[in-house]
C-alpha cells in the first residue's frame, strides 16, 4: 500500500457547479489544477443528471490540458452511491473519462471512507477500470470530524484509495457557532488550531492536506502565508480570480514542475 504524498498532487483545487457549461469551460482555463465538479453542494438537484452525463467528456478535455478532473458525491447513503454508478457508467470502461479524484463529504467515521473504498473498487471491476485508479478524498467539515481525524486518516487495508482530506471549513464555522456576519477574524483565528490540526494529522500519515476556502475579498496573502507555515500543501478555492496569487503564495513542492504539467493518470 503507498500512502506517501506524491510532488504532483495539485495544489489549487477549484471548485465549480456541473451544471454550468460556461464556468466549467472558464475553469479549464482559470489555472486550477485540479477542477472540482461539486454535486453536492455547488450543482442544483435539478441539475445533477445533466452534470453527471456531461462528466466524462469534461474529464477528458481537462487531462488534455493536464487538468485534474474531479468529483465531490453526495454522501453515498444520499445519493453518492448512484451518482457514482452514473459517472462512471459514462466513462464506457475509458479510464480518459473517469474522474481523477471522489471527494466524499461529511465524512466522520471511517466506515465512511471504507464504504466508498468498496463502491469505487466495484465500479472498476464493473466497467473495467484499472483497479485503484479511482482515488478518494475525506472532506472532514465537523467538529466530529476532525476530532477522528487520526483513525480516519490513518493507513490501512480498508482504504488503499485515500489520497488525502480537505477542511470544510464553511460548514465547521457553522458547526463551531460562527455567524457568517461576525468578523473576519473572529471566524478565522477559531477556525485556525481546526486547520493546523488537520495539517498536523495528514504530516502523519502522509497524507495531501488541503486547507478550505478564502471567502473574504482581502486577506488572502496573509492567511495563505500561516497556512504555508502549518503544512498545509494544498487548497480549495471557490473564487477563480484567486488562482493566479496562489501560484506566488503557495510553496512548489518537490523538485518538478508545477501539479498543473505533471501527468495526470
Amino acid at each position: 500500500m503507498t500512502t506517501a504524498i506524491d510532488h504532483k498532487l495539485p495544489q489549487r483545487w477549484l471548485f465549480v457547479p456541473g451544471d454550468d457549461d460556461a464556468r466549467l469551460q472558464a475553469a479549464l482555463t482559470s489555472g486550477a489544477d485540479a477542477i472540482v465538479v461539486d454535486l453536492e453542494e455547488f450543482t442544483p438537484a435539478t441539475g445533477r443528471q445533466l452534470a453527471i452525463s456531461r462528466f466524462a467528456d469534461f474529464a477528458r478535455r481537462a487531462r488534455a490540458l493536464k487538468v485534474w478532473p474531479c468529483v465531490r458525491l453526495n454522501r453515498l447513503t444520499h445519493g453518492g452511491h448512484d451518482e457514482l454508478a452514473e459517472l462512471i457508467s459514462t466513462t464506457q470502461g475509458d479510464s480518459s473519462g473517469a474522474p481523477a479524484a471522489i471527494f466524499l463529504p461529511a465524512v466522520e467515521q471511517r466506515t465512511q471512507l471504507a464504504a466508498l473504498d468498496e463502491a469505487l473498487a466495484e465500479q472498476e471491476a464493473v466497467h473495467g477500470l484499472p483497479r485503484g485508479s479511482l482515488k478518494s478524498v475525506a472532506t472532514l467539515e465537523s467538529q466530529a470530524g476532525l476530532l477522528a481525524a487520526e483513525e480516519l486518516l490513518a493507513a490501512g487495508d480498508d482504504t488503499p484509495r485515500l489520497l488525502g482530506a480537505l477542511i470544510g471549513t464553511g460548514d465547521l464555522a457553522a458547526d463551531l457557532g460562527l455567524m457568517p456576519d461576525q468578523p473576519v477574524a473572529t471566524i478565522t483565528e477559531t477556525l485556525k488550531p481546526w486547520r493546523a490540526r488537520l495539517a498536523k494529522v495528514c504530516q502523519r500519515h502522509e497524507r495531501l492536506a488541503i486547507d478550505g476556502p478564502w471567502r473574504w475579498q482581502h486577506g488572502l496573502g496573509t492567511d495563505q502565508h500561516w497556512a504555508n507555515q502549518q503544512g498545509l500543501q494544498a487548497r480549495c478555492v471557490i473564487h477563480p480570480e484567486q488562482l493566479e496569487a496562489l501560484y506566488d503564495l503557495m510553496p512548489a513542492r518537490g523538485a518538478g514542475p508545477r501539479p498543473a504539467d505533471g501527468a495526470v493518470t
